[in-house]
């Protein structure tokens, strides 16, 4: 009997210790990911200076002083351990004092 409630609770541990990221956690991966994918800067130029990062229904919306610009968030087949899986989708980048897009 003493067997069995140690295999249980083990896991009950194992379970909740490899369960999903919380959204704060995976929100704060998705961001850093943003920030530190090189074709942020190359879409935005290192002039520019970010104001806000929007967490939208699709993904992130950046506003900078110059310009406004879309990312995606595609998400992948998660098994519900750890991270969820996504890649980002960078939309060009549109100029706030013109509305063209900069490419």
């Amino acid at each position: 009997m003493r067997d069995a409630m140690k295999k249980w609770i083990s896991i009950l541990f194992a379970s909740t210790a490899f369960a999903a990221l919380p959204p704060l956690a995976q929100s704060t991966q998705e961001l850093q990911a943003l920030l530190a994918d090189s074709r942020f800067y190359e879409a935005l130029g290192s002039s520019e200076l970010v104001k806000e990062i929007i967490r939208t229904e699709k993904g992130y919306l950046i506003l900078t002083q110059n310009y406004v610009m879309q990312v995606d968030l595609q998400y992948g087949g998660g098994k519900g351990v750890g991270p969820i899986p996504f890649q980002l989708e960078f939309h060009s980048p549109v100029d706030l004092s013109t509305g063209k897009v900069k490419f």
